[in-house]
């Protein structure tokens, strides 16, 4: 009988701790309510439904395309930059370098005059290895040169992450590493490298926290930072 209470404490307590273990992952991961909608919201499925959007949008030849994941997509780039061509936003949340690849068709339709390429962070949370995320980064540059010869492509750098606000599932010691890779591929194909990741970052490396509340993602004052140095490649004539 002592023995089965002494197992019924032992199962109680380890019960108790995981649930705590559990609750502290939930709100490291931005609350229980943050968890809930990722659970209700397949990122395929957004991808997929954003895709079909873009699609049936009319074309809108020589305009400036700002492409990549949900850093991109949380900007209103149109109001950003109002002045000149047409501004369309190509941003899709959870969208990495495998699935971005696969959209182009949809970019090229415009013929853009510029293209501002941002992509990378999700393929590292996702957990791919930074040559298999450069390997699909240089195919999307090609297919880019390929496909839309006039067009000036300017690859900006992967930002960094701050995961003392929260933790985001990336480290900065791999976007250092995946933006040398990025470097090297603009090299190679001789088009402009953005370091948009510097001006946003602290003394020790990361998204300093005045710029981010979820420690990925910019709020408006991280926004006007990256506007600031791209500016003059977007209204160059």
């Amino acid at each position: 009988m002592l023995n089965m209470k002494r197992l019924l404490y032992l199962s109680l307590f380890f019960n108790l701790l995981a649930l705590g273990a559990a609750g502290f992952a939930v709100h490291r991961l931005g609350g229980f309510r943050y968890v809930l909608i990722r659970l209700q919201h397949s990122t395929e499925g957004l991808h997929h439904h954003r895709v079909q959007h873009f699609e049936r949008l009319p074309e809108r030849t020589g305009s400036i395309i700002f492409l990549g994941d949900s850093q991109t997509e949380q900007a209103e780039w149109h109001e950003i930059f109002a002045e000149g061509p047409v501004v369309l936003n190509r941003g899709i949340s959870g969208d990495y370098t495998e699935g971005l690849l696969e959209r182009l068709p949809e970019i090229f339709r415009h013929k853009p005059l510029k293209i501002f390429l941002l992509i990378g962070i999700n393929d590292l949370v996702f957990g791919n290895s930074v040559p298999e995320i450069e390997m699909a980064y240089r195919a999307i540059v090609k297919k880019i040169r390929t496909e839309s010869p006039d067009t000036e492509l300017y690859l900006q750098s992967v930002l960094p992450v701050n995961n003392g606000v929260r933790k985001v599932g990336a480290k900065n010691e791999d976007v250092l590493d995946l933006n040398a890779h990025i470097i090297k591929i603009a090299h190679d194909f001789t088009v402009p490298f953005l370091d948009i990741a510097t001006p946003l970052k602290d003394a020790d490396g990361n998204m300093a926290a005045k710029f981010t509340e979820d420690g990925m993602h910019l709020n408006g004052l991280g926004y006007l930072v990256w506007k600031k140095e791209i500016e003059k490649f977007v209204q160059e004539k």
